[in-house]
């Protein structure tokens, strides 16, 4: 056995004392989100509500995503009904799920001790907290990146012969591109895993590996694979449009930004700790694979944020890996040996409970935001929150427009608009449409719901401007109305209804 292997045989998570005390706190943060999402008056944003309304047509995948984000909140609806809660709930679980993924992940290679920091950095993570009160496509992908490196980790560790292991972590990848199609940075991961470590005495991957891995990874896969085929790829074609590289800026700026706000996805002492695992990656055995499942995702991403823009959540598929390799590093993973000295110990112990502490406070602030769905006195100009607040009383003034002119169709002028108005009006016989002025679909409102004329039919026009749109086919038949909604401290959603006959 090499110096900085660890045994093969190790206690599995959840035997010790300390084993249930982690898993207590990690249970108690997790049903105290679920808790706050129960009572937030927040209301859906623009994406949850459109993920809402995909749910309710299921399909292999969508205009803009594929299709395992609308399973979910399908499920969730079957189960709890047609709520704000019922769509968000998923996220709290499927982030405690992946916590006791990466609990076993680090425990395979580090030890226990390593397990349980693990899994408390990865639930005390900010960008996981915003996670677990907003629905999104990166949090079963998170899990499922998760499920591949405990692969990965079982092989490496011989705990999981290889040929199973590389068809789990293939598999694995290959339904995470079912959530997003950023799993593909882990088919990456395990490519250069294998081009690096190919020439070692015992390399991770071999080549025969690695084929059964994307053999499965296309097994998994297939599903979205064929729709896109079926449907002109539309989903990859506006994975294309979101890179934007055709307006390059070339702004380094921008890369430091983005390189900055990571800061803000893990917690700032988290992130500074993390960086550690490029210098560890030259004697620690497994930070040498684990860095490839992570860094060139950051290095990525901040070349996309020069090229174009990158946001912050973009790269965080590299957090799994890079969490489980600070569980061990706080731990005391061996470095020079298989005995840490003490005053090392101490300084990597105290330093996990300085990050661990940082980030505890960031939850709790996240916790208290959500529940008063406002940042209170800290609340700035551009309330970072509007987003979330004002639709109601929007679809209230609209709904008040439909019942006085008995119209049941209406005419968005966005994508954002027509998607929180299809959720606020789900048990209402409306149909919500945005018009495609040039035929060539740019969100799933243009390809889905397009406006098509019924002729004689009263239909309500949403608008930013006083003056009726230039729409063909209606004759407008009253003034329009105004309606304001303060969403932020200098700023309402300010749109004009406008009513019609087509």
């Amino acid at each position: 056995m090499r110096a900085n292997d660890q045994p093969t045989s190790v206690k599995p998570p959840f035997s010790s004392g300390a084993d249930h005390l982690t898993l207590l706190l990690i249970l108690v943060v997790t049903t105290l989100r679920t808790a706050t999402l129960a009572i937030s008056p927040l209301e859906l944003g623009v994406d949850e509500a459109q993920y809402w309304l995909w749910s309710k047509t299921l399909d292999f995948g969508y205009f803009t995503k594929p299709p395992m984000i609308a399973w979910i909140i399908g499920a969730s609806n079957w189960l709890f009904g047609h709520h704000v809660m019922a769509v968000r709930l998923p996220a709290c679980w499927l982030n405690f799920a992946t916590a006791l993924v990466l609990w076993q992940t680090a425990t395979w290679l580090y030890g226990p001790k390593a397990g349980r920091w693990t899994s408390l950095l990865w639930i005390s993570l900010p960008a996981v907290g915003l996670g677990s009160f907003l629905i999104s496509t990166d949090t079963p992908l998170l899990l499922c990146i998760s499920l591949a490196l405990l692969a990965v980790a079982g092989s490496s560790c011989n705990k999981i012969p290889p040929t199973h292991a590389m068809i789990y972590a293939g598999f694995a990848l290959g339904v995470g591109m079912l959530a997003k199609y950023a799993a593909l940075y882990g088919l990456f991961g395990l490519l250069l895993i294998w081009a690096i470590g190919r020439h070692q005495p015992a390399p991770i991957i071999r080549g025969k590996h690695l084929l059964l891995a994307l053999v499965a990874f296309l097994m998994a896969a297939s599903p979205n694979l064929v729709w896109n085929i079926t449907h002109d790829f539309s989903t990859m074609r506006h994975l294309g449009d979101n890179a934007n590289l055709a307006k390059q800026t070339n702004n380094l700026t921008e890369s430091l930004i983005f390189l900055i706000s990571q800061a803000m996805v893990a917690g700032p002492l988290v992130f500074v700790l993390m960086s550690g695992i490029l210098k560890a990656a030259r004697h620690e055995r497994h930070a040498g694979w684990l860095i490839w499942m992570a860094v060139p995702v950051l290095v990525l991403m901040s070349l996309q944020a020069y090229l174009s823009e990158a946001n912050a959540n973009w790269a965080m598929t590299a957090y799994p890996a890079l969490s489980v390799w600070l569980g061990g590093w706080i731990a005391g993973y061996a470095t020079k040996g298989n005995n840490a000295d003490k005053k090392s110990s101490k300084a990597r112990i105290w330093a996990g409970y300085g990050a661990f502490g940082v980030n505890a406070s960031l939850t709790m602030t996240l916790i208290i935001i959500t529940m008063a769905g406002s940042l209170g006195p800290l609340t700035p100009a551009s309330d970072p929150l509007r987003r979330l607040r004002g639709w109601h009383q929007l679809a209230s003034d609209v709904e008040r427009h439909l019942v006085a002119h008995e119209a049941a169709r209406i005419i968005a002028d966005r994508r954002a608009t027509a998607s929180l108005l299809s959720w606020h009006f789900r048990d209402k016989q409306v149909t919500i449409m945005v018009h495609d002025a040039d035929g060539m679909p740019s969100n799933h409102f243009e390809a889905n719901h397009s406006w098509k004329r019924v002729a004689g039919s009263p239909v309500l026009v949403l608008s930013g401007s006083i003056d009726a749109p230039p729409f063909p086919g209606i004759n407008w038949q009253a003034p329009s109305t105004r309606s304001l909604t303060a969403i932020s401290n200098n700023q309402v959603r300010d749109l004009y209804i406008h009513f019609g006959v087509e």
